[in-house]
């Protein structure tokens, strides 16, 4: 999930980027709104947290003009502002949600969770997979995986705790026809392990694979 941070505060820029990454997004970042459009001419983003008051075009400008062109981008505006009417013009405007500065952190998440429709993304530790686009990123920094890797990686956040055997993995992943070495599992387990770290994916003797949260 990409999201584009417009924002000419150059600390607000660090924090949000910060805590971004480690929720597992990918994340840009411009100064201001006319630099917010030039991006966007370029690149995809599936959200863009837009601050009102930035220098050369303001957030307010950067929202029409994104939806004048229909670039296809949710926005999430912040503001210091505090007036009922400023929400609403902000709304108006083409932003799809509204939060005033000083915010929760943690607030804002759920917010951008909310908007980018990723309540459902799967994690472990520092590992975040995006089941929608297939994204993967390892504290913040995103891992190329191939087809096979990624749906093996896919089995184990949701069973954190719980080994799951070859025969298990061979089957959900290659399917029940498929009538390869069962050794293949333990293969693309060892490349697995060299893009997302030795230690994720932990080897049970004689019984299977396992992938233990946090303690």
């Amino acid at each position: 999930m990409h999201i584009l941070i417009a924002e000419d505060d150059l600390d607000m820029q660090k924090i949000l980027k910060l805590y971004l990454q480690r929720e597992g997004f990918t994340v840009s970042v411009v100064s201001n709104g006319r630099e917010a459009i030039d991006f966007l001419a370029e690149n995809h983003a599936h959200l863009v947290i837009m601050d009102w008051m930035m220098p050369i075009q303001d957030g307010l400008w950067a929202c029409r003009e994104i939806r004048r062109l229909r670039i296809p981008v949710k926005i999430l505006m912040l503001t210091a502002k505090g007036e009922n009417g400023d929400e609403i013009k902000g709304l108006t405007c083409g932003a799809d949600d509204y939060v005033r500065k000083p915010f929760d952190i943690q607030v804002l998440l759920l917010r951008i969770r909310k908007l980018c429709r990723a309540e459902h993304m799967l994690s472990c530790r520092d590992i975040r997979l995006n089941p929608d686009t297939m994204e993967v990123a390892k504290e913040g920094e995103s891992l190329i995986l191939t087809r096979t890797e990624y749906e093996l990686l896919k089995c184990f956040p949701s069973n954190q705790g719980q080994v799951l055997s070859r025969e298990v993995l061979l089957d959900h992943v290659w399917g029940m026809d498929y009538e390869g070495d069962i050794r293949t599992v333990d293969t693309t387990i060892r490349r697995l392990r060299k893009k997302i770290g030795e230690t994720m994916i932990q080897t049970r003797i004689g019984l299977g694979y396992v992938m233990m949260p946090d303690v």
